[in-house]
């Protein structure tokens, strides 16, 4: 704010370049960061925002940006988050355990946060060249998981630090998220686009197949089939990712029965790797949770000390153990089981108020758009916490790239 009203130098707007290009690097290193750290996300999409803003005050636009985050805010889809946001606040005053909810606010909303300025911010600065630096280390990452994985994490126990192998699905995670908008920009700027793109798709199921995460797997194959049904169908593929969110949400207490019912135990033996019957047990757990606080729920971001809670006590004894697990694995559930039936109805608000934002892009990236969210939808109902910070990072990463891919097809175009 200090540099709003001060003239602009040369000087000046060098040195907000330098910002700029710092802020864009930050943001394109994630994926390596993410392989290295496997929760560090959140670090460069946080460190990347306040580049931004550095830059932004440099060259004496603060208070455009302030109009333009004023007018995002008070949009629709502003305005549902704005809800979402207080409603998860006002939970806190209800939760058992009030720093743990509020630890999980801080962790979920402040790379969301980022995530927004970077939205009102670095799109328009994102070059073909950061494109192939992101390519460089999504290329890089890959081979560091596989390699990893592959001499059994020998360098990692080398060095003294954490070998489990599945602490590499969230460095996958984050690879299958930021393929689509680096699909989105080979099909559209490089020559061969869809040669270039199949070998993306190649190399990055190659890196899902040596990892441990079942998740990873089901998101690939969602999203290689949601892009070209979004490309030949776009308008049935829009009614059917919208028709799976509500379902998911509206199904989602009662999952846990359903999935009891429909699962045989000859399937459970086959998948035994992804841990089929213990989600099940899981989410039967969680779903008797909601049962006792179906309207307002149990507080933001208690599932991780629900077992110590009053409202565990009422869960039928069979299944209280299963409430240490720290999460439902389930973001819906969890959202039904801390945020009640208001916070669920007001989740699928804003994820119908985001296809339709969606369906407003160019032809390409609103493909790879809706592959984003139909992918990330399976990946957020078997696998991790719904407010894990390094998910919003990476998610809050991969659209704005996904911005700078539908900005250079609109520049193409005119």
């Amino acid at each position: 704010m200090a540099f709003i009203d001060v003239p602009m130098t040369s000087q000046r707007l060098r040195v907000a370049e330098r910002f700029w290009r710092a802020a864009m690097v930050s943001l394109a290193i994630t994926p390596l960061g993410m392989s290295i750290a496997h929760r560090s996300s959140p670090v460069y999409v946080v460190l990347s925002a306040v580049l931004c803003l550095v830059a932004t005050s440099l060259e004496g636009r603060i208070r455009p940006f302030l109009r333009r985050l004023s007018a995002a805010l008070t949009s629709p889809l502003g305005l549902a988050v704005l809800a979402f946001v207080g409603w998860t606040l006002m939970s806190v005053g209800w939760s058992e355990f009030g720093s743990v909810s509020l630890r999980a606010f801080g962790e979920f909303w402040l790379p969301i946060a980022a995530a927004l300025i970077l939205a009102l911010t670095l799109p328009k600065y994102l070059t073909r060249q950061m494109f192939w630096i992101l390519a460089g280390t999504f290329l890089l990452s890959g081979i560091i998981i596989v390699a990893e994985l592959g001499t059994g994490l020998v360098l990692r126990k080398a060095i003294g630090v954490r070998a489990d192998p599945f602490i590499f699905n969230r460095p996958v995670l984050t690879l299958l998220m930021l393929a689509l908008p680096l699909t989105a920009w080979i099909l559209d700027d490089l020559r061969r686009g869809a040669v270039w793109g199949l070998a993306l798709l190649l190399f990055l199921t190659a890196v899902v197949m040596q990892s441990e995460s079942d998740a990873a797997v089901l998101g690939l194959a969602i999203i290689c089939l949601t892009f070209p049904m979004a490309w030949f169908v776009p308008r049935v593929t829009f009614v059917l990712v919208a028709f799976a969110v509500l379902v998911a949400f509206c199904v989602s207490p009662l999952v846990g029965p359903i999935a009891a019912q429909l699962i045989p135990p000859a399937m459970h033996e086959k998948m035994a790797s992804s841990h089929s019957k213990e989600r099940v047990e899981l989410w039967q757990s969680f779903g008797y949770v909601v049962r006792e606080k179906p309207i307002l729920g149990s507080g933001f971001g208690i599932s991780p000390r629900m077992a110590e809670t009053t409202i565990a006590q009422k869960v039928p004894v069979e299944h209280q153990r299963m409430l240490n697990i720290g999460h439902p694995h389930n973001a819906a559930l969890q959202i039904w089981v801390e945020l009640g039936a208001i916070g669920a109805a007001i989740a699928v608000f804003i994820a119908f108020l985001t296809l339709r934002a969606v369906w407003r892009l160019p032809h390409l990236t609103r493909c790879a758009s809706m592959a984003l969210i139909a992918g990330a939808g399976p990946v957020a109902l078997v696998g991790h916490g719904a407010w894990q910070g390094w998910w919003a990072a990476s998610l809050g990463a991969a659209i704005i790239w996904m911005q700078a891919a539908s900005r250079f097809q609109t520049e193409t175009k005119s």
